[in-house]
């Protein structure tokens, strides 16, 4: 663990030399140091793992610090830069490193363009040292330096390809959108800094523990903001924009962004003060219907969505919104194990949606696919495997157990309304996903389709990751005994309501069949109703999000700044001098040489000055 600063270090190093020396290297020379940039922090983090395995004390918490220098000092406020490893980050920089190696191996695969070879994992490199960096300090104002790297890291990735007005913006609105919320997060650690007087974040739970009561004003007040500063890095609506905007990124960029490494940074920061956010009912409440919300929006857009790349946006949009379902019941070792079960459903389904798009030769319009369950039988597998995931299909897949303990929890507490709508959001991804397999791979083939064939080598990410969507690895061994709060799940009524989660999942399959497979006349008339159609327009224009987003914040502003940009103070000063110049001038046409003027005007003033003597 001696080496530990090494993983925030070498892709700071790499992302350094690709930036300055990049386009002058051949590609396949930009593909190794990438690759062995994420490599090298594999194995450190396999030593790491020994390391922390052969010193672990039975019914103790390891925690290994390490103080590399003092940032800055001012009066009693100092800020160190160490690195903290425990069982939570831990599991987080295996995570990273893990999911890092298998899309950078697959990018070195996917990726033909040297410009886009590149960008890709020079930006993924300063991307993986921000995320590192986030995990392992242990100060919350340090980590400020991870969280914006980021956010500029997401921007430089959805702007590979500047060159295209459209993707410019979406860099720009993504940039945005994650720094109206890191406003909130400062604020929460101002809070935390003029109540509890540090910044510790192991020191600070326990001060917080002691110091602070249970659901008083200031926690709440702390809480809110932390989480509302967490809501854009894990996309929660409605801070979701910039995870939408991702589709206009390569594939395995799309891939470390909406899987792997900035929704983790949210989550983090959710996961390492629980004990924080325990303390407060309204905050976690507050999280619940942020949670609900954005479960029917993503859920509800993803299936009318025609372009591939979206559907599978919004449905992983969904999924996030199940480990904060997990945060609000308490059950903090169940939504890290959902944490991870995300991550590897939602990279497997990018990975597989990648080979797709590019055997279709760029076609993303499901519409215009078809016939290519022939042609490719082992990815139509693959899209079973995941539709089996994201349906928590019954004892095969491992999201039935997780889903099924999260929702039981939601329940358990008297949430019927919240744990009904979690069953819709199963329901509709279902539907999505198989409406996608349905199109693309049952229905005719377009004459016009000419499919590419795919090498093998691209398959082997995607093949290790299947085997962890299984039943297989249900719960993991996570080593966050005495960091994360123990919640008892409530068995009554267990087996109830997983022939629930079961039945659910077989209607989703049957709507599928009725609506997508073979639909007959009766399906197209219910389809062409007025109702239907209206419900389909107002969730293709994303529940006209952005129209609102536009009027009542990018217009007034727009018209703002052109305001501004006519300089009304200076009209003011023109009307001001103005007015001093004709007064002036009436003053000057007074001095006439008349004596008797001059009389005249003294005698007034006599009378006025007699005046304000008298009545004041």
């Amino acid at each position: 663990m001696n080496l530990l600063y090494l993983t925030i270090i070498v892709p700071l190093l790499s992302f350094l030399i690709l930036v300055c020396f990049g386009r002058q290297i051949r590609s396949i020379n930009v593909m190794l140091i990438g690759i062995c940039t994420i490599f090298v922090i594999g194995l450190i983090t396999i030593f790491s793992c020994v390391d922390f395995i052969t010193n672990t004390v039975p019914d103790m918490t390891l925690v290994y610090t390490r103080n590399l220098w003092t940032w800055f000092s001012v009066g009693d406020l100092e800020v160190p830069f160490s690195l903290t490893l425990d069982g939570l980050s831990l599991t987080f920089l295996v995570l990273i490193s893990f999911f890092g190696l298998l899309i950078y191996f697959f990018a070195a695969c996917y990726l033909k363009s040297k410009e886009d070879i590149y960008n890709f994992y020079a930006y993924s490199n300063l991307l993986i040292t921000s995320m590192l960096t986030v995990v392992l300090v242990d100060n919350l104002f340090v980590m400020l330096l991870g969280w914006e790297g980021v956010s500029i890291s997401t921007y430089l990735l959805i702007g590979i390809y500047y060159k295209q007005a459209r993707n410019s913006y979406a860099a720009v609105k993504a940039f945005v959108m994650m720094h109206l919320t890191d406003i909130f997060l400062i604020i929460g650690i101002f809070l935390l800094y003029q109540t509890l007087e540090t910044l510790k974040i192991s020191t600070l739970l326990i001060k917080a523990q002691n110091d602070l009561a249970i659901d008083s004003d200031i926690i709440f007040w702390i809480t809110i903001m932390l989480f509302l500063g967490a809501m854009s890095k894990s996309a929660l609506f409605p801070m979701h924009t910039w995870f939408t905007e991702t589709t206009l990124a390569p594939m395995p960029a799309v891939a470390l962004l909406q899987s792997s490494t900035v929704i983790l940074a949210g989550v983090y920061l959710v996961l390492r003060l629980s004990n924080l956010f325990l303390m407060s009912s309204d905050t976690l409440y507050i999280m619940l219907l942020f949670a609900s919300l954005t479960v029917i929006f993503a859920s509800s857009i993803a299936l009318v969505q025609n372009d591939i790349k979206r559907i599978v946006t919004y449905i992983n949009l969904t999924q996030i919104s199940y480990l904060f379902y997990a945060f609000s019941t308490q059950n903090w070792s169940l939504s890290l194990n959902c944490l991870i079960n995300y991550s590897v459903t939602s990279t497997l389904l990018i990975l597989a949606t990648a080979i797709l798009v590019k055997q279709c030769r760029g076609e993303r319009d499901i519409s215009k696919l078809g016939g290519l369950l022939k042609s490719n039988p082992v990815l139509y597998i693959i899209f079973l495997i995941i539709m089996l995931s994201l349906s928590a299909f019954p004892l095969i897949s491992s999201s039935f157990y997780i889903k099924g303990d999260i929702i039981l929890g939601l329940m358990a507490q008297g949430n019927l309304l919240v744990g009904t709508i979690s069953l819709l959001g199963i329901l509709l991804s279902s539907l999505s996903i198989l409406r996608l397999i349905f199109s693309v791979f049952h229905h005719k083939p377009n004459k016009n389709n000419q499919f590419v064939k795919i090498k093998k080598l691209n398959y082997l990410p995607i093949f290790i990751l299947v085997i962890f969507t299984t039943a297989l690895f249900i719960y993991y061994p996570v080593p966050t005994q005495g960091i994360l709060p123990i919640a008892a799940l409530d068995t009554q009524g267990q087996l109830p309501f997983r022939l629930l989660l079961a039945a659910v999942t077989l209607l989703s399959l049957v709507i599928a069949y009725i609506f997508y497979a073979y639909p007959n006349s009766e399906v197209h008339e219910i389809l062409n109703t007025p109702m239907v159609k209206s419900l389909v327009k107002l969730c293709k224009s994303n529940w006209r999000f952005d129209f609102i987003l536009n009027n009542i914040f990018v217009k007034p502003y727009i018209y703002l700044a052109n305001w501004l940009k006519k300089d009304p103070f200076a009209i003011w000063d023109n009307w001001v001098m103005w007015g001093i110049k004709k007064i002036n001038s009436y003053i000057v046409s007074l001095e006439n040489g008349q004596i008797r003027w001059y009389l005249v005007s003294m005698v007034i003033g006599s009378i006025i000055i007699l005046m304000l003597l008298i009545f004041i």
